[in-house]
Formats: C-alpha cells, sequence, structure tokens
C-alpha cells in the first residue's frame, strides 16, 4: 500500500495526487505527534510527580490522535481501491469542498 501511495504521490497528473498528497502529508504529521505525546505520557508514568488529571488529559489527545490516524489509513485505502470520494451512504461523489475541508470525510455533507 505505502509503494501504491508514494506512485500516486510522486506524479501531479495521476487520479488522486492531490488527496493523496495531502492524506501521505496528514499521516506523517500524524503519525510523529503520536509518537511524541506517547513519548510523554511514558515520562509522566515514570515520574511521581504527574497528577492524574494530566495523565488522563494526555492519554484522551493520544486517543483522539490514534483516530486521526486511523482516519487517514482508511482514506488512503480508499483512494488505493477507488473508492475515495464517494459516499458510503449514498455512494454518490462527495462535494471537492467538502474532501478540501476534511480530506478524511466518509459521507457527504447529506448523509454526515
Amino acid at each position: 500500500m505505502t509503494e501504491t501511495i508514494a506512485t500516486l504521490t510522486e506524479s501531479s497528473t495521476a487520479p488522486g495526487a492531490k488527496p493523496a498528497r495531502r492524506l501521505h502529508e496528514q499521516l506523517q504529521r500524524s503519525e510523529a505527534h503520536l509518537a511524541e505525546l506517547e513519548s510523554v505520557l511514558a515520562d509522566m508514568l515514570r515520574g511521581h510527580d504527574t497528577i492524574q488529571e494530566d495523565q488522563d488529559s494526555t492519554r484522551r489527545v493520544i486517543d483522539a490522535v490514534r483516530e486521526d490516524v486511523h482516519r487517514t489509513r482508511a482514506a488512503l485505502a480508499r483512494l488505493g481501491d477507488g473508492t475515495y470520494g464517494r459516499c458510503l451512504g449514498c455512494r454518490q461523489p462527495i462535494a471537492p469542498e467538502r474532501l478540501d475541508a476534511i480530506p478524511t470525510a466518509t459521507h457527504c455533507a447529506r448523509c454526515a
């Protein structure tokens, strides 16, 4: 799958090149952020001076970033299998403006 993403990202004339590039960049940022947060949490857990509320807050942020990674990987998979940009509800195309705003969108505005 990574090879498919790289191929689409390298060719600006390939169908889906712009979404592939955006999604791949988003995935890289999210994975880097996730690694950083997990390191912060590990440091918190090693220290005895961190309050539980800070640990819980960091865990919630980690969960949100993990969900973003999951949504982005799913969008890249849909791009790879040709279903990216189609609503999972009504199967109609998702408006390009919606995909520009939310590249991981799975539903059109009507079905969301």
